[in-house]
């Protein structure tokens, strides 16, 4: 017995130490990797608080229980009527003693990792800041519902879950004491007076979590619209008050107990509160909402459809959409064509995905770099505003051949991607309908300066890299051998070789004679996880792009949100959000800002945060608790700066909800008459597809300059309803950064919507048959992404046509369809396409630098020559073949 008990407290304690160590091992590298961000405080300050969590919750849960069980052996320890030796009785009650003391070992941590789990929480309470708002039922500041509330709730719910496990612990325990002295279970007078104590606490934590359900009703879903309503204001709160008043009386039950009625008295209370929660929380409030609320819902919800109306609006920022109606009266003209030059050269025909595919076969230049995504930005050429698709050559050692795929190539030399390809949006090589590019190829060439094109960060999830060391990196740039920046932690000192060694379990990084004191390792280099890492208190944007400045180097920019799903009366939406391994989640929210702005240095790794909203109350709070994390959005660079977007995650969950809550008046959204829906088009080879917002080059009706747009149009909703009423954009430059403009146009007489438009390209006689005998010659016909452009007071749509082969994925761009109330056509370019809408005869002459050069137009009348020769060679042949047959029919006659 005593080498038993021995050998498992050396078991334990050797567990313990492993723990620790693990634990020592995991802060010595995360400390090591923040300090060399410039974040340590940022770190020190979330792992005191998880620490400061974990130890309280684990000590309150283990006194807790271990008193419990105390009390539970000394109220049940007795005599056994089983024919034991006390050897055998001593070994049995030390297995259940140790059965008691695992429990505590095993629930204490458990529960201090569960209030650890709550660090947000906590630290948004103490540092809370009222929003200067309050709801429209209790009158109290929105901070309570966000902040106070979670916190109280977390607390409620953690207590309540401490008594049903000492609860339901201390009856098991009883239950093997009784077994191991061979009686049935009997509950004595000492042991009910255990059982009453725990009761009346647990009740306690009940009633708290009824007076809780009181304030939280104002994120009810039960009833027309999100937040309280008629029969949660008139049925559910007084039925939880009341469910509040049983449960403190079930608690006295449990206390008066001790003294008379004993356990009959327990159960009696207990079995009360049970009938009246499954009655009142149940029963009533769904007869109520029957017999009272719906035979004249309206009447009694109206005020508080107005409330959901305001309080989602002003969550999603709805409120601060401004509304224009834009007639569409006029038909497009040549004038209006040359009066709109700047819109027109900037259509965009390249969707990313297409131009994605093709980069991936003319522009990767090397095995293992690839083009992850595809992003569309804006860059000045010339003068000129152009909007360009721009994608980061990343690394790809996956695709290294299998022999070369060993530990020095994929850790030492095989370290980093290699500079951007950015082509046009609007243009395409005639003939060949490929990408033309303002920067290409390997070495690098093109419009604009690139002096650090080394990407040792990106969107790519590759692993980690160890820089600096004995052995050469592989690099396109002739004479580049090592890293020479500061990213990454240094490897100086074998201790940390050690703990790396253990925290990437790879005992190379400890054995490898490349590795030197000036080496580095470069972990958590895919950006998402690198900035969640520092502020995991932000949700972030799933896109990120990069960014060339003026100096030649390339950064990354990453939208960040400030969120939470406990703003009153406001509606949730699944708001789609970064995750991991570069996929997208959706998360449910109800309040949500775009308040930061990420910067992430593709070289060296640096993370700067830079506030875009600094009204956001959410957001004051994160910088009261980190007050050196954040910069002020004036601080950065003016080249960057020209670069931000609103966010296409952001815009799209505006425009979602804005298809329901443009409206304002209740009775309306009462009666949902007013609903939009988003578009469907055909894309890529499917139908029925929804639209998704675009960025696009254009001049807003009523400017005088053209911009750069996020857009989405809009239609009725309702089967058979898809007439266009309007869209939504969302201004990227300058000053007018984040302004939402709504552009409706009048209903009489409608104006075709996306789907209507579709259907008319796929009955025109003259496309249709050049579908056909594309499909027929084996190629695949893919249309791009419709777009809806303004111009002058009339609407076009624009939606480009690839052709890609059926055994390789390279689409080229080849058609253009444009259309507008009257006429559909198709061309080789924009502006042939345009001046066939406009009934004009020559193409309009196209500045310097838009689109096709003079050579690229002679090559492309070649082009076009040589397609109709070919053609009519095919025409011959098949004339000559028809001959045949039919000289070969006669004669068949003829014998």
């Amino acid at each position: 017995m005593r080498r038993v008990r021995k050998w498992s407290l050396v078991l334990v304690a050797l567990l313990f130490m492993f723990l620790v160590l693990w634990w020592a091992r995991t802060v010595y590298t995360d400390i090591l990797w923040f300090d060399q961000l410039g974040v340590r405080s940022v770190y020190t300050k979330i792992l005191l608080l998880k620490l400061w969590l974990f130890v309280g919750g684990t000590m309150v849960s283990a006194a807790a229980l271990s008193f419990t069980f105390y009390l539970a052996f000394r109220f049940s320890m007795g005599q056994s009527t089983l024919a034991f030796s006390a050897d055998t009785f001593r070994l049995l009650g030390a297995l259940l003693m140790a059965a008691a003391v695992l429990t505590v070992l095993i629930a204490s941590p458990i529960f201090g990792s569960q209030a650890a789990g709550r660090w947000e929480t906590m630290l948004l309470f103490f540092n809370k800041i009222d929003f200067g708002s309050t709801d429209a039922q209790f009158g109290m500041d929105l901070s309570f519902f966000v902040v106070t509330m979670r916190m109280l709730n977390f607390v409620q719910g953690w207590f309540m879950g401490l008594m049903i496990t000492a609860v339901v612990a201390s009856l098991a325990l009883y239950a093997g004491i009784y077994s191991l002295r061979g009686l049935g279970l009997v509950l004595a007078p000492r042991m009910l007076k255990h059982l009453a104590v725990l009761g009346l606490l647990l009740m306690l934590t009940i009633a708290a979590g009824h007076a809780l359900n009181v304030y939280d009703v104002v994120l009810s879903s039960n009833g027309v619209v999100f937040g309280a309503t008629y029969t949660d204001i008139n049925a559910r709160i007084p039925v939880f008050w009341l469910l509040t008043g049983i449960a403190l009386l079930a608690a006295a039950g449990f206390g008066i107990s001790n003294y008379r009625g004993g356990l009959r008295l327990m159960v009696g209370f207990f079995s009360l509160w049970v009938i009246v929660f499954l009655l009142a929380n149940f029963a009533y409030p769904a007869l109520f909402q029957r017999l009272r609320v719906e035979p004249s819902e309206f009447d009694r919800e109206a005020p508080y459809i107005l409330r959901n109306i305001e309080a989602t609006r002003a969550a999603y920022e709805l409120d601060r959409v401004t509304e224009v109606l834009y007639p569409v009266a006029g038909t497009l003209t040549l004038q209006a064509i040359e009066d709109n030059r700047p819109t027109v050269d900037n259509i965009r025909l390249w969707d990313l995905q297409p131009l994605q595919d093709a980069y991936n076969q003319l522009q990767f230049m090397e095995l293992y770099y690839q083009f992850l995504d595809m992003d569309s930005d804006r860059y000045v050429v010339d003068g000129r505003l152009r909007q360009v698709l721009v994608g980061a050559r990343e690394l790809d050692p996956v695709n290294l051949p299998p022999d070369a795929q060993n530990w020095v190539n994929q850790r030492l030399q095989y370290t980093h991607g290699y500079g951007i390809s950015m082509s046009p949006a609007t243009t395409f090589s005639p003939g060949e309908g490929r990408p033309e590019y303002f920067m290409q190829d390997i070495p690098i060439k093109g419009e604009f300066p690139i002096s650090r094109p080394e990407l040792y960060y990106g969107e790519t999830p590759v692993n980690y890299a160890i820089v600096n060391t004995a052995m050469p990196e592989v690099d396109p740039k002739p004479g580049f051998l090592h890293y020479d920046g500061d990213g990454g932690v240094p490897l100086n000192s074998r201790l940390r070789r050690l703990a790396y060694a253990w925290q990437l379990t790879d005992i190379n990084i400890l054995l490898s004679d490349q590795i030197t004191s000036d080496s580095r390792i470069q972990y958590r280099r895919d950006i998402r996880d690198r900035v969640g890492q520092i502020a995991p208190f932000l949700k972030l944007d799933h896109d990120p792009y990069p960014v060339l400045d003026t100096s030649g180097k390339l950064w990354w920019l990453l939208d960040a949100y400030t969120a939470t799903n406990r703003y009153p009366y406001s509606t949730p939406f699944r708001v789609p959000l970064a995750g991991s391994d570069n996929t997208v989640v959706r998360s449910s929210l109800n309040y949500i800002r775009n308040s930061v702005k990420v910067v992430v240095d593709a070289y060296n790794g640096d993370v700067d945060f830079y506030v875009m909203d600094a009204e956001d109350p959410m957001l004051k709070m994160y910088r009261r608790a980190f007050p050196t994390l954040f910069q002020d959005g004036s601080e950065m660079p003016p080249d960057l700066r020209d670069h931000i977007r609103y966010p296409i995650g952001m815009f799209s969950t505006q425009a979602r909800m804005y298809l329901r809550y443009h409206v304002t008046d209740a009775k309306v959204f009462f009666n949902q008459a007013e609903q939009w829906a988003t578009p469907l088009e055909t894309r890529f080879g499917k139908h029925g597809v929804r639209m998704t917002p675009s960025y696009v080059v254009l001049r807003n009706p009523g400017e005088e300059e053209e911009e750069f747009v996020l857009m989405l149009p809009f239609t009725p909703a309702g089967e058979n309803k898809n007439n266009l009423v309007g869209w939504l954009i969302a201004r990227n430059d300058s000053v007018n950064y984040g302004e939402l403009i709504s552009f409706q146009v009048p209903s009489n007489p409608q104006i075709d919507g996306p789907s209507q438009v579709e259907a008319r390209i796929e009955n025109d006689q003259r496309i249709s048959q050049q579908f056909t005998l594309w499909e027929g010659a084996g190629s695949e016909v893919i249309r791009g992404q419709l777009l809806v452009i303004p111009i002058a007071d009339t609407l076009i749509y624009v939606e480009p046509l690839y052709l890609q082969s059926e055994v390789l994925s390279l689409p080229e761009l080849k058609k253009v369809i444009v259309a507008d109330a009257e006429k559909v056509v198709m061309a080789d370019t924009v502006d042939e396409a345009m001046i066939m809408l406009a009934g004009g005869g020559e193409p309009v002459p196209r500045p310097a630098g838009a689109g096709t050069s003079p050579e690229s137009g002679a090559l492309e009348e070649l082009a076009r020559l040589q397609e109709a020769v070919d053609g009519l060679g095919e025409a011959l042949g098949k004339l000559q073949e028809a001959l045949g047959s039919l000289r070969e029919s006669l004669g068949g006659n003829t014998q």
